[in-house]
């Protein structure tokens, strides 16, 4: 998440798109997805995270569930894309260097914010059951919300990392298990799973399920993810790229992406939405992240690489954990939703800044320790992979 681009490409693209229409010598996604570092994906997690936070104020105008999608299929698509690098330099996956990678860049985080809302619960005399504090513990709090009907809890948002978990735990294996077959192998079994997920999904639906299940369960959700990992193994065929670039042919086009994505996100029925739904939204962000992979530098979207912009995408994590916190700021300090919107956003930013630099960038500093032998594969890569929800 922190890295950067080459500075006379940033300089040369940011030239280049001066016109609504792509400019023949504009990065073309076949391009872009060859690099390190793929423009605009910072810009993208600051705008979930935000969305996630305003959604939370605004629950009737701004889906906060958008953010999370974003977040789902941005991390199937980061995952993948280094797995495959990986798998290509060294003819491999190391399963002990990725997990220690994983643990490296996500536990201390979660677990100084767990630690933070145990104790800050208990003085209140809000004691946490045991099977609370398991789920918390184990990443699982996904399950314990869906088999409770998602109570109130303050690490109650904790289930989409536990989602993000139990992905980092499985995929690698089946990606290794697919990969023997070849990369067709891997395309066919990524979209399978896809699709057990949501015909998994909607059958329950169609059964009147509980939503706190269809919402928070991996096996109901891992279709969002799934919906990443497709796009990063099919870009690197011509015809995806081809479509990829003609998605792409007009700065304006992303916006019709949003525009699309929000109506039938607000204007599906609870049965579409928990059923095909999730599946819809996740599409519509992988048509959205390889757009914006490719315009990133038109002055329409040059706001994505602003420093600021990724600033806030590099500590969207801790933003996401310490969200609730920002809100409990704003409440004893302002009066008024819009005002108390700005406050925790402030807030927020700043608690998680403290943890990004307190406890996570010492972390950091060991995952060069972890890459792989061959190919240093996510060293090479500069965005920090993480989810939030």
């Amino acid at each position: 998440m922190n890295g950067c681009y080459a500075a006379l490409d940033h300089g040369v693209n940011r030239r280049l798109f001066l016109s609504p229409a792509m400019s023949r010598s504009a990065p073309r996604f076949r391009d872009v997805i060859g690099r390190a570092h793929f423009p605009a994906l910072d810009g993208l997690r600051a705008v979930a995270v935000l969305v996630v936070i305003v959604g939370h104020a605004y629950p009737n105008q701004m889906p906060a569930d958008l953010g999370v999608d974003a977040f789902f299929v941005l991390s199937g698509f980061l995952i993948t894309r280094l797995l495959v690098r990986e798998h290509v330099s060294a003819g491999t996956i190391s399963l002990g260097r990725f997990y220690a990678r994983r643990t490296i860049r996500i536990f201390p985080a979660y677990y100084a914010f767990l630690a933070v809302n145990f104790v800050l619960d208990a003085v209140r005399g809000q004691r946490w059951s045991t099977a609370l504090l398991v789920s918390g513990l184990t990443y699982t709090v996904n399950y314990y919300n869906a088999f409770n009907h998602h109570p109130s809890t303050s690490i109650a948002h904790a289930w989409s990392l536990g989602i993000e978990e139990q992905f980092y735990l499985l995929w690698p294996f089946a990606f290794l298990l697919l990969a023997r077959e070849g990369r067709r192998a891997l395309l066919v079994g990524a979209a399978t799973l896809a699709l057990a997920a949501v015909s998994w999904r909607s059958f329950l639906t169609a059964n009147g399920a509980d939503v706190a299940y269809l919402y928070n369960a991996f096996d109901t959700r891992f279709d969002n993810l799934a919906v990443g990992c497709i796009l990063a193994l099919a870009a690197d065929s011509p015809r995806v790229a081809s479509a990829a670039e003609a998605l792409a042919k007009r700065v304006w086009y992303p916006v019709v992406t949003v525009a699309v994505l929000l109506m039938v996100r607000t204007m599906s029925p609870a049965w579409l939405h928990y059923s095909l739904g999730f599946t819809m939204y996740a599409v519509l962000v992988a048509i959205l992240i390889a757009q914006l992979m490719q315009v990133y530098a038109s002055p329409l979207w040059s706001w994505l690489e602003h420093p600021v912009t990724r600033y806030l995408g590099r500590i969207s994590y801790p933003m996401y954990l310490y969200h609730g916190f920002g809100f409990t700021v704003a409440r004893h300090t302002v009066q008024g939703q819009a005002a108390d919107v700005v406050v925790a956003i402030l807030a927020t930013i700043a608690l998680a800044t403290g943890s990004y630099y307190v406890i996570e960038r010492p972390f950091l500093t060991l995952k060069h320790r972890f890459a792989s032998p061959r190919g240093n594969t996510e060293a090479a890569s500069t965005h920090e992979v993480m989810g939030v929800g």
